[in-house]
């Protein structure tokens, strides 16, 4: 499956009546997949650290195929968590290894497994950073705005303090409401239900934009390719 092809099958796959099993498979696939990317990186950089300081006294180089084989398990979760979503992921060839420890060392020269470790370690943390965090703060803003009215009261306000609904009211109207009604906190209340009703509204095309941030930044990487340097044969598994 060619790239266009693949992203194609993303934007079109699983149409379903349900706005909500749409939203709730996005979120199942966004939020998780930060913490095991925090995982992976805490985990793979000190191992591949330690492999490539201890190299020089040949420790690393057999510590390194470790850190590929672990690499390559944590990419074949990342690849697994796609499918499950909805999306298509096809599997890549891998370079099998050989007997004993001079035969591990073949996962050396596997383009394959070093890409999955670029990937885990430099690609996949920094985007799913970047998507639970927007997926958090939207979804903050929608609960948080449209349930402003039970709970706004109870926030602390200093003397000077303008809301900022009092100020953008004044701005639009020129001053002409009385001050007593734009800091009030019906308005600020109807203010923040406004932005809270805006970001519900958009969070279903939000979380699936990021879900297919990381679905397609995925693909891209870890899909059968000419990274692996060879085609995946018929029932080919990862070593």
């Amino acid at each position: 499956m060619t790239r266009p092809d693949r992203l194609r099958s993303f934007a079109t796959m699983n149409t379903t009546p349900s706005v909500l099993t749409r939203l709730g498979r996005d979120y199942a696939f966004v939020l998780p997949g930060f913490f095991i990317s925090l995982f992976a990186f805490v985990l793979l950089v000190p191992l591949f650290t330690l492999a490539l300081g201890t190299a020089v006294i040949w420790i690393g180089v057999w510590l390194l195929p470790i850190v590929l084989l672990v690499a390559t398990g944590f990419a074949e979760l990342s690849r697994s968590r796609v499918r499950l979503w909805g999306g298509r992921l096809d599997q890549p060839a891998y370079r099998r290894g050989g007997a004993g420890i001079n035969g591990s060392l073949r996962y050396l020269t596997d383009p394959r497994r070093w890409l999955d470790l670029l990937f885990e370690t430099l690609i996949a943390f920094p985007v799913r950073t970047l998507t639970f965090v927007v997926s958090v703060t939207w979804t903050a803003g929608a609960l948080g705005g449209t349930t402003y009215v039970l709970w706004g009261h109870y926030l602390p306000r200093g003397e000077q303090e303008a809301p900022l609904a009092a100020g953008m009211l004044e701005a639009l109207t020129g001053g002409a409401i009385p001050d007593a009604v734009a800091t009030s906190y019906a308005v600020e209340s109807v203010f923040n239900l406004l932005i809270g009703v805006l970001f519900l509204l958009t969070l279903p095309a939000v979380m699936r934009g990021l879900a297919l941030l990381d679905a397609t930044t995925t693909s891209a990487a870890l899909g059968a390719g000419p990274a692996s340097g060879y085609p995946m044969p018929s029932g080919a598994r990862v070593a």
